[in-house]
C-alpha cells in the first residue's frame, strides 16, 4: 500500500485534534434552588493580637483546619448559607491550641455555567480560641472569644459533573476579641478589643442536591434531528438542525440576515470570512468589535430581550465526534464573551454542527468552515 508524503500532515493534524485536553470554558448546567454541601481541609494560622500582651502567632501557629458549609443555591450566581470550621494549631507558649468559628455568608459564582467557575464568599460570625497552659495540674484552659467581623474566601470550582465540584480555596477573616474565661470559673472583658486575623488555604469539595440544573441552552440527551446521511458515525453530542444562510461579519463570526439588518452590521469582504485557527476555539482580536456591537444590540438595542442561538462549526478534518466538541467550544467562547458584555445568559443557547456542513477542500476554504453562526430565534 502506497502512502504519499502529502497525506501525512492531514493525518498528524487529525491526531493532534483528538489529543486535546479538557477545556474549563465548556458549558455545564448550573444548580438552582438546590442544597449545597461543602467540606474542606487545609492549612491555617493566626496573626495579630489575641489578648493584651498576647500575640496570636505565639499561641495560634501553623495548624490544620477542617470545615463544613451548608448553603441554599437560590439561582445560578448566588447562594446563602452557614459555615463552621474547627482548627488545631501548633503553639510556642502552650501545650494545646484550638479554635472554632462559625458564620453566615453569601457566595457569588462568576461563571456558573462553565466547567471552570471562580467564586467569592463573604460572611460574618463569631470566633472562639482555647489555649491550655503547660505544666499545670490541674491544667488551665483559657478561652478568648469575640466577633468575626468579616470573612472572605475565594475559590475556583473545577466541576466534575453537574452535581460535584472541587476547588482550591484561600481565605482570611478579621476578628475582634472582647472576652476571656478560664476553666477555673473566672472571666473578664478586655478594655480594648483585640484585632486579629486567621488565614486559610486548602481544598474544598462541593456536592449539590435537589433543585434544578439549567443554563447550557441545550438539553442533554435530546439532540435535534439530523439525517443518517449526514452522520457517518454515531455521536452523543447535541447537533443543531441545518441553520439558514449566514453572512460573515468578522473573522470568526457569521450572522443571520435579520441580525445583520437589525444590528446594522456592515458586511465584510470575502477575505474576512470566518477563520478560527486550526484546532483552536479562541476568538481573534478582529472579532471583538463586531461582538461588542451584537452584545449592545441584544442588551440595549433593537433586539433587546430577544434570544439567539450560537452554532459552532469546524472544518472537515478529524472525526465527527471530535469536531462536534470543537464546534461546541467555539460556540461557548462566543457565548462567554457576549454574556460578559451584558447579554443575559437566558438569551443565549449554544449548539454545534461540527463538520457536518463543511465544504472546504484546502486551507483557504477550510478557514471558512471554522466559524460560529449567530442566529435569532
Amino acid at each position: 500500500m502506497a502512502v504519499t508524503l502529502a497525506s501525512l500532515p492531514l493525518c498528524t493534524e487529525a491526531r493532534a485534534q483528538e489529543q486535546r485536553g479538557p477545556d474549563f470554558r465548556e458549558r455545564i448546567a448550573a444548580p438552582e434552588k438546590a442544597l449545597e454541601l461543602k467540606v474542606g481541609a487545609g492549612y491555617t494560622q493566626g496573626f495579630g493580637n489575641l489578648a493584651p500582651g498576647r500575640a496570636m502567632p505565639r499561641v495560634v501557629g501553623a495548624g490544620l483546619g477542617v470545615g463544613v458549609d451548608a448553603d441554599y443555591r437560590m439561582n445560578r450566581h448566588w447562594s446563602l448559607g452557614i459555615e463552621g470550621q474547627y482548627q488545631e494549631f501548633g503553639s510556642q507558649d502552650n501545650s494545646g491550641a484550638r479554635g472554632l468559628a462559625g458564620n453566615v455568608g453569601a457566595t457569588y459564582h462568576f461563571t456558573p455555567v462553565m466547567r471552570g467557575d471562580p467564586w467569592i464568599r463573604i460572611g460574618t460570625g463569631y470566633r472562639m480560641l482555647w489555649e491550655t497552659e503547660p505544666g499545670l495540674v490541674p491544667s488551665v484552659t483559657t478561652m478568648r472569644h469575640g466577633f468575626e467581623l468579616g470573612a472572605a474566601k475565594v475559590g475556583y470550582d473545577v466541576r466534575l459533573s453537574e452535581d460535584i465540584a472541587i476547588a482550591p480555596v484561600v481565605g482570611a477573616d478579621v476578628n475582634l476579641f472582647l472576652w476571656q474565661s478560664v476553666n477555673n470559673g473566672s472571666s473578664s472583658s478586655f478594655t480594648n478589643g483585640q484585632v486579629a486575623t486567621v488565614v486559610y488555604s486548602g481544598l474544598q469539595g462541593r456536592f449539590d442536591m435537589g433543585g434544578n440544573r439549567t443554563g447550557t441552552g441545550v438539553t442533554a440527551g435530546t439532540p435535534l434531528p439530523i439525517t443518517s446521511a449526514q452522520v457517518p458515525e454515531p455521536t452523543p453530542a447535541p447537533v443543531a438542525a441545518t441553520p439558514p444562510p449566514t453572512t460573515p461579519v468578522a473573522p470568526s463570526i457569521a450572522v443571520s440576515e435579520d441580525i445583520r439588518r437589525q444590528c446594522e452590521l456592515s458586511i465584510g469582504a470575502i477575505d474576512k470570512a470566518p477563520k478560527f485557527q486550526f484546532d483552536k476555539a479562541e476568538l481573534l482580536p478582529e472579532d471583538y468589535a463586531v461582538l461588542d456591537q451584537i452584545a449592545t444590540c441584544f442588551s440595549n438595542g433593537p433586539m433587546k430581550g430577544l434570544n439567539m442561538t450560537l452554532v459552532g462549526r469546524a472544518d472537515p478534518r478529524g472525526t465527527v465526534e471530535y469536531n462536534q466538541a470543537l464546534g461546541a467550544e467555539r460556540a461557548n467562547a462566543v457565548a462567554t464573551y457576549l454574556e460578559g458584555r451584558g447579554v443575559e445568559t437566558a438569551q443565549v443557547s449554544t449548539t454545534s454542527r461540527g463538520k457536518l456542513d463543511a465544504t472546504g477542500h484546502d486551507e483557504a476554504t477550510w478557514a471558512v468552515d471554522r466559524r460560529v453562526d449567530i442566529l435569532n430565534r
